[in-house]
């Protein structure tokens, strides 16, 4: 393409590009400035643009109010400090303008500018008979909220500045440029009370935002804190969740003896694959709640689900005594749970329960979806009496049942060659 040709496409896009910055704020920064102020659960960058934007709203406002003020102070005496309001009027509309094209940055520069050579000037041509110098208090506290992290130095600089201005003004630049001779004493002093008034209220207005921010963020962190424990301790034990909250250790224990229960759905398999997703889920679901409801109420800890089985210890985290007894009662529970269930849905369905008593290691493993689990032969023989077991009983070894023995009725069911550990003397749990 000619150079000819590229002329009128190059002057069209730049047209283009002051036709988008010569405009006036749209609708939308209007009604941004009117929401309520921004909540404590969105960006910081996003919070601070939006307290620039109330900033330049409020100063557009208050340089207006002077800007009428200014008259009382009469022609042509009062006319620096009324052109200087008149121009700061315009300033902050042009921040505001900037704002309103999403230029956060220069808007906040900006104001910022804009703010402390407006008081500045003001303090250069009034001295310290108006106290406008109490502003640089207003303006170093606007600075320290306004401005992002990463914008330090532009913040300790317009922190820095205002105070000095402060201190000239209260102690150096102390006598007027301009004459208040003919100006009454009264409406001096209610000019000076109104600038301490005004002056007061924009810090605790700013110091009201910054600390209501502060505590709605510190209550949504709160909050946050109090769903990530309910949501850690839903997958994890609340001994290892409250382990994992307070420290990095690695959590790894040997636990010398506890009792496992394995529990698998006889017959699950071959119904569901016959029938729908949804409905196979909900009956799942269905199941495993009822299962959960029982081991919580015996006070053991469920280890995971896989598939259709279900995997229970007790004895760890927390060591206890009674953990084969525990297990012996969540076995029987479980069995009758899955009766009620089918006579309640007419799925012939059944549970086979297997329980082995023995050491294990437990601990947390993964570091994307981290889980609590245990390791060692007695898992795998707990995983065994399942497996050689039958559906609707309760098959136990011969350790878990010299740990409930007298207590619940058992019935031995003889020896037998279990897979990977030869031969061995099992029993069959009845009742307690």
């Amino acid at each position: 393409m000619s150079q000819s040709e590229l002329a009128p496409i190059e002057a069209e896009a730049k047209e283009c590009q002051i036709r988008q910055y010569i405009r006036r704020p749209d609708k939308q920064f209007w009604l941004d400035l009117l929401n309520p102020p921004p909540l404590p659960t969105q960006a910081d960058h996003t919070r601070r643009t939006r307290i620039s934007r109330y900033a330049l709203g409020a100063v557009f406002a208050l340089t207006s109010f002077y800007f009428v003020i200014s008259f009382f102070i009469g022609w042509p005496e009062g006319k620096p400090v009324i052109l200087v309001n008149a121009i700061s009027i315009v300033c902050y509309g042009m921040g505001m303008w900037a704002a309103s094209l999403n230029a956060e940055r220069l808007a906040r520069l900006w104001l910022m500018v804009t703010v402390n050579a407006h008081l500045a000037v003001l303090i250069f041509l009034t001295g310290s008979v108006l106290g406008v110098s109490v502003f640089g208090i207003t303006n170093a506290v606007l600075a320290n909220v306004i401005f992002d992290p990463p914008e330090k130095k532009a913040r300790l600089f317009f922190i820095a500045f205002p105070i000095i201005c402060l201190v000239l003004g209260s102690c150096v630049l102390t006598e007027p440029h301009i004459d208040f001779g003919h100006v009454y004493p009264a409406l001096i002093s209610l000019i000076r009370t109104i600038n301490m008034i005004l002056a007061t209220l924009s810090v605790l207005l700013i110091l009201n935002v910054f600390d209501r921010e502060v505590l709605k963020t510190e209550g949504y962190l709160v909050q946050e804190r109090e769903r990530s424990d309910r949501l850690l301790h839903a997958v994890l034990p609340q001994k290892i969740a409250n382990e994992l909250r307070e420290s990095d250790r690695m959590i790894a224990d040997r636990h010398p003896e506890v009792t496992v229960l394995f529990a698998d759905i006889a017959g699950f398999t071959p119904w569901a694959s016959q029938q729908e997703p949804e409905v196979v889920v909900s009956l799942l679901e269905k199941i495993f709640y009822r299962f959960d409801a029982k081991v919580t109420q015996f006070g053991a800890e469920k280890i995971k689900t896989i598939g259709d089985a279900y995997m229970v210890v007790s004895g760890a985290p927390d060591p206890r005594h009674d953990h084969a007894h525990i297990v012996a009662r969540l076995a029987l529970a479980l069995l009758q749970e899955t009766k009620l269930i089918r006579q309640e849905t007419g799925i012939d369905l059944d549970v086979r329960i297997g329980v082995h008593t023995g050491s294990v290691i437990a601990g947390v493993i993964g570091a994307m979806r981290f889980s609590y689990d245990i390791w060692g032969d007695t898992v795998n023989t707990a995983s065994r009496m399942e497996s050689h077991g039958e559906a609707g009983r309760i098959h136990i070894s011969q350790q878990s049942k010299e740990r409930i023995c007298g207590k619940f009725k058992v019935e031995l069911r003889g020896t037998i060659d279990v897979k990977g550990k030869g031969n061995m003397q099992t029993w069959w749990l009845l009742a307690d």
